[in-house]
């Protein structure tokens, strides 16, 4: 599910990067804090582990692993999205705040990949496994930034994992993928998203859902309150909406992402600043 929303967030960010509104406060402050808290927690359960002198890996510290490597994706959709949003509106609101998380996720993930490759009890099976979900995150978050990166062009390169890739990508899908309501569309996606990323187990809540909870209620609350009411709206969509024209159909949303938005539907846009100073590097 959790790959699922990522995608969902790059297919709908013409709502947000073509809104006539700013992000609100609110959302990007509780992303930034929130990021850094959970990042800076998991890294400090992969440094105390890579300080064993046995360098023995716990599962537990596996499963972070795995949730770092996963949880990029999502970093680098929204970053770019956060990023577009400046670009577009000519300002530098959101652009710091995106590019301080993906700078504390970087970091998480070295420590993530120095451990795996310095320890000594990992199942050769467990990390080819991790080795392969890697690969498969980067190529997947190439693609969906893939449109964004080529129309925003060098100020959305760092968000790409493979510049070329992503720009290839995006001049194969600009003018398709992610600007049409079309339900084969969308469907062939998610049928590629869970083919690439099975779920292996039933859903069950753990205290990692729990700390993730709050980064998905931020970037669902910087959307218009109507961006997941039961429809994928493409660009051309919101452009004609606000023109008045006539729009396209809608495409019916998958059960899991609508009751997500129902979960936020109490989250506050106006939590205020305070002394939010993201780092400018």
């Amino acid at each position: 599910m959790f790959v699922e929303f990522t995608a969902l967030v790059a297919a709908q960010a013409s709502l947000v990067i073509e809104g006539t509104n700013a992000i609100p406060d609110g959302p990007l402050w509780v992303f930034w804090q929130h990021s850094q808290a959970v990042l800076r927690r998991w890294r400090g359960l992969i440094e105390i582990a890579s300080q064993q002198s046995d360098r023995t890996v716990s599962p537990q510290v596996l499963d972070i692993a795995e949730q770092v490597l996963i949880t990029e994706m999502l970093t680098r959709v929204w970053g770019t999205v956060l990023t577009a949003c400046d670009l577009q509106r000519d300002q530098r609101h959101c652009a710091q705040i995106a590019r301080s998380v993906l700078n504390t996720h970087q970091q998480c993930r070295v420590s993530v990949l120095r451990l795996l490759v310095h320890a000594n009890s990992v199942p050769s099976e467990r990390m080819a496994e991790l080795d392969r979900l890697r690969r498969r995150v980067e190529r997947w978050t190439d693609l969906l930034i893939g449109p964004y990166v080529e129309r925003f062009g060098e100020p959305l390169d760092a968000f790409a994992f493979d510049l070329r890739r992503a720009r290839d990508f995006g001049e194969e899908q600009s003018a398709s993928r992610f600007q049409t309501t079309s339900q084969p569309t969308w469907t062939f996606l998610l049928a590629g998203l869970r083919s690439a990323f099975p779920q292996k187990k039933p859903f069950t809540p753990s205290s990692n859902n729990d700390l993730l909870l709050p980064i998905l209620r931020s970037i669902l609350a910087s959307f218009p309150d109507d961006a997941f009411g039961g429809s994928i709206k493409s660009l051309r969509w919101s452009r004609a909406n606000r023109s008045g024209q006539h729009a396209e159909g809608p495409t019916i949303l998958p059960k899991s992402h609508r009751n997500i938005r129902r979960d936020v539907a109490g989250f506050s846009r106006h939590v205020p600043m305070r002394s939010l100073r993201p780092p400018t590097h």
